[in-house]
């Protein structure tokens, strides 16, 4: 598959689960119950983990313009993107719970950098 074509499949994809967040938003009652806060939380992951991946690559391989292969800018890419979505989308849910504190949030930024420090350490490059 060529990049182009990855990154056209990528775009689709987000779209569809920016798309089904904002059904999410216009159309359900978020006293419904937990299903419908896990489909929001979902979709909204989904959706921030393809924009910034998006985000992530075009920065990476347009502006940056290192001379790494670009399956590494993938993996990288998407990996950072899902950790800066989980970083988020466990933020607003702390939120919701009435749990979001500074000092939490410290702890879940601590806690997504070592799961970078042990991907980065494990990486051969």
């Amino acid at each position: 598959m060529s990049l182009r074509g990855f990154l056209a499949i990528v775009a689709l994809t987000d779209a569809l689960a920016w798309g089904a967040w904002g059904f999410l938003l216009n159309v359900t009652n978020p006293d419904s119950g937990l299903a419908i806060i896990a489909l929001f939380y979902a979709s909204l992951l989904l959706a921030l983990i393809g924009l910034f991946a998006v985000i992530g690559f075009a920065v990476r391989v347009f502006i940056l313009k290192h001379d790494e292969l670009v399956y590494i800018y993938v993996n990288r890419t998407f990996r950072q993107a899902m950790l800066l979505s989980l970083l988020g989308v466990i933020s607003l849910a702390l939120n919701h719970a009435g749990w979001l504190r500074w000092w939490v949030v410290i702890l879940v930024i601590a806690l997504l950098g070592v799961w970078e420090h042990f991907f980065l350490t494990g990486e051969e490059v």
